[in-house]
């Protein structure tokens, strides 16, 4: 895997990320590594909700997916401009879709799903890990009890993960820097 390892001597490049922000060594990170350009060319949205197509091209590039050889396989994003992100999250096995024809391509990613989609691309194993107690019996519990014991997460409290609650493109990015670490 790459080093995550930045540091932080000058201003982000984007303007709607203070040097002094939570997340801005690990935004600062990814656009390093090429993962990603900022939601507009001088602004990173840090505080937006991450779509399920964002989430696709995160991870794409991430991982450096291939393009996929055929047609995207979800009706409702043939279209897309992040289409081909889409298709490749889907050739590699990562996705299967909000159901079996479509993606939701502009729906929020919640944190329950993301801990998925992590937990398919960077393969890891699921744990019987179950540090938080607001996830019990949720579809993910497995997911997030991965990427806890994994070191990717501690929660949005201590004792807490938020499942149901959309992930923000800062926390995206916190997550996808401790994965690639």
């Amino acid at each position: 895997l790459r080093s995550t390892t930045f540091e932080i001597s000058v201003a982000p490049r984007f303007s709607d990320v203070p040097i002094d922000s939570q997340f801005a060594g690990e935004i600062v990170g990814l656009h390093a590594l090429g993962i990603t350009t900022g939601c507009a060319p001088t602004t990173f949205c840090p505080d937006r909700a991450v779509t399920r197509a964002e989430m696709a091209a995160f991870l794409g590039r991430a991982l450096n997916l291939p393009a996929s050889a055929g047609p995207v396989p979800f009706d409702d994003s043939s279209k897309h401009a992040l289409q081909e992100a889409i298709g490749a999250l889907a050739a590699s096995g990562i996705t299967t879709g909000c159901t079996a024809t479509a993606f939701c391509p502009d729906r929020p990613v919640t944190r329950g799903e993301m801990a998925a989609f992590l937990v398919r691309g960077f393969g890891l194993g699921e744990s019987a890990a179950d540090p938080f107690d607001d996830d019990d019996g949720n579809y993910f519990e497995a997911a997030i009890g991965a990427l806890a014991a994994s070191g990717i997460t501690t929660g949005c409290t201590a004792t807490a993960f938020c499942p149901d609650r959309p992930v923000t493109r800062g926390e995206m990015a916190a997550f996808l820097i401790r994965a690639l670490d």
